[in-house]
C-alpha cells in the first residue's frame, strides 16, 4: 500500500476512534449524568442500549438513502452530524433532550460505519483488503483503551458537559481531516453509481455471513458483559484480580488485532470459520477450568485474543463476498448483525445468569458460538465449490485502487 493510502486509512480510523468514543462515554459518565439530570443511573444505562438499537434499525435504511451521493461527503455529513449531536447533549437540560441528542448521534454513526470499512477496502486492492479493514478498526479499540477511560477522567475535572463539548470539536477536526485526506471523487465500489439492474446474488452470502456472525457475538457478549461474576465465581479469581484479567483481554486483543489483517489476506475463506472455532473452543474451556488460575489465564487471553481478531476478520470476510456494488449494503447488514449481536447477547446473557446461574453462561455461549462456527465453515465451503478457482488471493479478480490523496 502507499504512503496516501496509509494516510487515508489512518484518517479513517482516528474517525472511527471519535465516534466509537462518543458512543461508549455515558459508561463512563453515567455516575455524573444521573446526578445532574436527576435521573437513576439505569436510565442514562438505557442511553447505551437505544443507541444499539438506532443503530441496528436505521443503518440499512440510511445507506440505501444516500446510496447515490459521493461516499465522502456522505460520512463528512454524518461525523459533523455526530458533532452537532454531542453539542446538544452536552446543552441537555432535562433527560428527554439528552435521549434525542443520543438517537440522532447514533442515527449518524450507523450511517458512518455502514460506509466506512466499504470505503476504505475501496481504497486498496483486494490483496490488502484485510489490512486496511484492520488499520480502520484500530479506530474503536483504542476508542475503548484510550478515548473513554481518558473522558471519564476528564469529567471530574470539568463535568461531563464538558467532556462532551471536547468530543464534538475531536469530531469537527474528524470531520476536518476526511475532507483534507480522502480522494473527493466516488470510491469504487461504493455505491453512488446507479445501480445494476437486477438482484445482486451475493446479498444472500453476506446475509448468511452475517447472520451466523451475529450469532457468535450473541454468545461471546452472554460472557463478556458478566466477565465478572464468571471470573470470580467459576475461574476463582479474587475480585481484585479483575482489573488484571481486563488488562490482559486488552493486552491479548491488541494482539489479535494486530495479527488479523495479514491473517485475512493470506487465508481469505478459511480466516473466519477459524476463528470462529477457536472462539467456540475458548467458551467450551470455561466450562471445564475448575477454578484453575493458571488454565484459566491461558484461556483468557486466548479469548481476548479473539476479541480482536473476529470483528475485522469478519468484516474483511463480508467484504470479499460481497459484489463491488453491494459492499455499501453489506456494510450496513454489518452494522446491523453487530449491534443486534451485542444488545441480543448481554440481553440473554443477563436472564441465564437470573434464572441459570453464572455456570451456565459459558456452555450457552458455547452451544450458540460452535453452531455460528460450523455454519461459517459450512458457507465457506460452500462458497469456495460454487465459484471455482479464482485468481490472486482467493477472492475476486482486484480492482484498481483510488488513489487516496487525489482530489
Amino acid at each position: 500500500m502507499t504512503r496516501k493510502t496509509w494516510i487515508a486509512l489512518t484518517t479513517l480510523a482516528g474517525a472511527a476512534f471519535a465516534t466509537v468514543t462518543v458512543e461508549l462515554l455515558p459508561a463512563g459518565l453515567l455516575a455524573a449524568m444521573a446526578d445532574d439530570l436527576d435521573v437513576s443511573p439505569g436510565q442514562i444505562g438505557l442511553l447505551v442500549t437505544a443507541w444499539a438499537l438506532t443503530v441496528a434499525a436505521l443503518s440499512l435504511p440510511l445507506e440505501r438513502a444516500t446510496r447515490r451521493l459521493p461516499r465522502r461527503t456522505v460520512m463528512v455529513a454524518a461525523v459533523v452530524v455526530s458533532a452537532g449531536a454531542a453539542l446538544l447533549a452536552a446543552a441537555s437540560p432535562a433527560y428527554g433532550v439528552l435521549v434525542a441528542a443520543r438517537i440522532v448521534a447514533a442515527a449518524a454513526h450507523g450511517l458512518f460505519w455502514a460506509l466506512l470499512v466499504p470505503y476504505a477496502t475501496s481504497l486498496v486492492s483486494e490483496r490488502h483488503l484485510g489490512r486496511a479493514v484492520s488499520v480502520v478498526l484500530v479506530g474503536p479499540t483504542a476508542a475503548g483503551v484510550v478515548g473513554v477511560p481518558l473522558g471519564t477522567a476528564a469529567a471530574e475535572l470539568v463535568g461531563w458537559r464538558a467532556v462532551l463539548v471536547g468530543a464534538a470539536v475531536v469530531l469537527g477536526l474528524a470531520a476536518a481531516a476526511l475532507v483534507a485526506v480522502l480522494p473527493s471523487g466516488t470510491a469504487s465500489g461504493s455505491g453512488a453509481a446507479e445501480p445494476a439492474a437486477g438482484r445482486d446474488r451475493s446479498l444472500v452470502p453476506v446475509t448468511v455471513t452475517a447472520v451466523l456472525g451475529a450469532v457468535l457475538l450473541v454468545g461471546h457478549f452472554q460472557m463478556f458483559t458478566f466477565v465478572a461474576p464468571i471470573v470470580t465465581d467459576v475461574a476463582g479469581f479474587e475480585p481484585a484480580a479483575l482489573g488484571g484479567v481486563l488488562a490482559l483481554f486488552g493486552a491479548t486483543g491488541a494482539l489479535g488485532l494486530a495479527v488479523a489483517g495479514p491473517l485475512s489476506d493470506r487465508l481469505p475463506r478459511a480466516a473466519l470459520p477459524a476463528t470462529a472455532a477457536v472462539f467456540a473452543a475458548t467458551s467450551l474451556a470455561l466450562t471445564v477450568i475448575d477454578r484453575s488460575a493458571a488454565a484459566a489465564l491461558v484461556v483468557i487471553g486466548v479469548w481476548g485474543a479473539m476479541i480482536g481478531l473476529f470483528p475485522p476478520v469478519f468484516q474483511a470476510t463480508v467484504m470479499r463476498v460481497a459484489s463491488e456494488r453491494s459492499r455499501g449494503a453489506a456494510g450496513a447488514v454489518v452494522v446491523t448483525a453487530l449491534n443486534l449481536g451485542i444488545a441480543a447477547g448481554a440481553a440473554s446473557g443477563a436472564w441465564v445468569l437470573e434464572n441459570l446461574g453464572v455456570t451456565w453462561l459459558a456452555p450457552v455461549a458455547t452451544v450458540l458460538m460452535a453452531t455460528a462456527a460450523l455454519g461459517l465453515a459450512l458457507s465457506a465451503g460452500r462458497g469456495a465449490r460454487s465459484r471455482g478457482p479464482r485468481r490472486g488471493d482467493g477472492a475476486r479478480p482486484p480492482a484498481p485502487p483510488v488513489a487516496a490523496g487525489s482530489r
